[in-house]
């Protein structure tokens, strides 16, 4: 249905008029659930500290606190490991662990005994502990300071949703739950009940969060830019969200769930599909009209997007990012932890190739236990290749564990943020000593094919030079486009100077095109967003593109596309691009030519 802004009832909320909120729709969809209040770090360090008469009543709710999430962590942990490969099963071991630590149990008593409330015992543990741990040098014992706050937190999101105010309904087990939070931080949705979560709605976060990944890749509606959700709505409220609209509704009537209901099974039953048994015939090598070849690969994040992947018809991975299992942990995962979650990647895709990206940190994907410092332009700083550079150890133990996959497999190795040959010697050494000491120790592994990202307009200069000790090059146009405009993606000061339909774009991969040619053998893909757009599709065939990598959603559309195209056409289409002015101009005629074949 589509809704009525103007015509939406009026809803009182925490002496405000509510009706709807709008937002900013991650992950479509339509859901309806019981709200979960998740705190975030300003919840732990910005409590009013409030007095209380009964200190043994605290000090209960403090224990029953303790069990509930011990006992939400040892669910959770099943849950995760079901849906999530990049996870483990000690993921949550050093929680729990915590959850038992005397000093841990004597600092939040310690401000009980001084007749606080429980969220402020908690809120006052929060900043002792960082006052303590702040200006220790030892490495391991500042990653626990993490740690304390995840528990710290996870205790306060208990204390939060265990008791509905008095004007609410009781609380329902069994209702599906939307969870709210200013910023949904991974740790917080791994521990939330995953199977009963239906929607997340946020104040702040972008489709590229590590919360956004997650939702995407678990089917869950996601809503962001909500300003204030937390102070509208409060632990077991109702709450009904349209993604496709880009609306919320705090406290919906009875009238207006009805009016959903057809909507909101349907959403239902699309999230509910199993995701193991979605099959079809392979289907990635579609032709245009005039018997062009093009292939499409699929770009993925999670072994659980993979099922998704195959639904389509698509068997290449044309990018796995590595990132992830490290951003959900508060340490580095280990090589044998790497190698386990990369294992069950290469035999889920059942020989098919895949394309394993080295990790690529830094910028707008910061390790929360790497200390990082104060960067002003952190897009231009310490990210991608240049973590791994310098820090050869983590480098080491990430590519033994990718070599290691490497046996009997069809796995080739891409790295990130290439900018001249020095890079490039530099990874190969980086290889070859990996690759040293496993036969040092006896261990198995594979010699794959090493590609190179093509992201900054260097490489596009020294592209000709490096083409000869690579195998393969893959195109980002992401940060191609990021870069060659200098313009911050993820600002939104400057959204407008991030033009990937921009003639000079197109100009570029022409460029790169040409430049691989020359090259027989080489395989060349592009793998940015750009990959996926509709629109620009013909003209990037136009300019010589013919392997397309891009998130599995998108692939029916643009291979539907594909077969109504002939390769005259979107040549014609290129020469018309490639000479505009502005890129404006450019999407106009990119428009006004899908606007003509349908």
């Amino acid at each position: 249905m589509t809704m009525d802004k103007k015509s939406s009832e009026r809803l009182a909320a925490g002496g405000r008029e509510v009706g709807y909120l709008e937002g900013t729709a991650i992950v479509l969809g339509v859901c309806y659930g019981q709200c979960m209040i998740l705190a975030g770090d300003d919840a732990l360090m910005n409590v009013t500290i409030e007095k209380v008469n009964d200190i043994e009543a605290e000090k209960r709710r403090f224990a029953e606190a303790v069990e509930n999430v011990r006992n939400q962590l040892k669910n959770a942990t099943k849950e995760v490991q079901d849906v999530l490969a990049e996870t483990d099963e000690g993921i949550f071991d050093m929680y729990e662990s915590l959850l038992d630590d005397p000093s841990l149990h004597e600092k939040v008593n310690s401000f009980l005994d001084e007749s606080m409330s429980l969220p402020s015992a908690l809120c006052m543990a929060a900043r002792s502990f960082q006052s303590s741990f702040q200006h220790i040098q030892d490495t391991y014992i500042r990653e626990r300071i993490l740690d304390v706050k995840d528990v710290l937190i996870r205790l306060m999101d208990d204390v939060r949703n265990a008791e509905p105010a008095d004007d609410q309904e009781a609380i329902d087990s069994t209702m599906p739950v939307v969870l709210v939070a200013r910023e949904l931080f991974p740790s917080q949705f791994l521990s939330a009940p995953l199977r009963r979560v239906c929607g997340i709605i946020c104040e702040t976060g972008g489709a590229t969060s590590h919360a956004a990944i997650l939702a995407r890749a678990l089917r869950i509606p996601m809503m962001v830019n909500l300003h204030d959700i937390q102070n509208i709505v409060s632990a077991h409220d109702k709450v009904l969200v349209d993604c496709r609209a880009g609306l919320c509704f705090p406290r919906p009537s009875a009238r207006l769930i009805k009016q959903y209901q057809l909507a909101l099974n349907i959403s239902r039953r699309s999230r509910q599909a199993p995701l193991g048994v979605l099959q079809a015939q392979v289907d990635d090598h579609p032709a245009t009209m005039d018997g062009t070849a093009l292939q499409l690969r699929g770009n993925i994040t999670l072994f659980s997007e993979l099922p998704a992947m195959h639904s389509v018809g698509i068997r290449e991975i044309g990018l796995y990012r590595t990132e992830f299992m490290f951003l959900i942990r508060n340490s580095i995962p280990d090589e044998d932890t790497q190698y386990r979650v990369l294992k069950r990647l290469v035999d889920g895709a059942d020989g098919a190739p895949i394309v394993i990206r080295a990790l690529d940190i830094g910028g707008d994907k910061s390790l929360p236990y790497i200390q990082w410092g104060s960067e002003l332009n952190p897009s231009l700083g310490w990210r991608g290749l240049r973590f791994l550079l310098t820090n050869p150890e983590i480098a080491h133990t990430h590519l033994r564990a990718i070599l290691r996959n490497c046996v009997n497999s069809n796995v080739r190795l891409m790295f990130p943020m290439i900018s001249d040959m020095s890079d490039i010697i530099s990874i190969k050494a980086l290889v070859k000593e990996a690759k040293d000491s496993l036969a040092a120790e006896g261990v198995p592994y594979g010699s794959p094919k090493i590609g190179m990202m093509v992201e900054l307009p260097s490489a596009v200069l020294a592209l000709e030079s490096l083409l000869p000790e690579v195998d393969f090059v893959s195109i980002g146009t992401n940060d191609l486009v990021q870069y060659f405009f200098a313009v911050d993606r993820g600002n939104s000061r400057v959204t407008k100077w991030f033009q990937q339909c921009h003639p000079l774009v197109f100009k570029i991969l022409h460029f790169i095109c040409t430049t691989v040619a020359k090259f027989p053998g080489k395989d060349l893909e592009i793998c940015g967003e750009l990959a996926g757009n509709i629109s620009a599709l013909p003209a990037l065939i136009g300019a010589g593109l013919r392997t397309f990598s891009m998130n599995p959603a998108s692939i029916p559309n643009v291979r539907d596309y594909i077969r109504k195209l002939r390769l005259d056409d979107c040549e014609e289409l290129y020469q018309r691009v490639s000479e505009a002015n502005t890129a404006e101009q450019a999407q106009q005629i990119l428009d006004d030519f899908a606007e003509s074949m349908r």
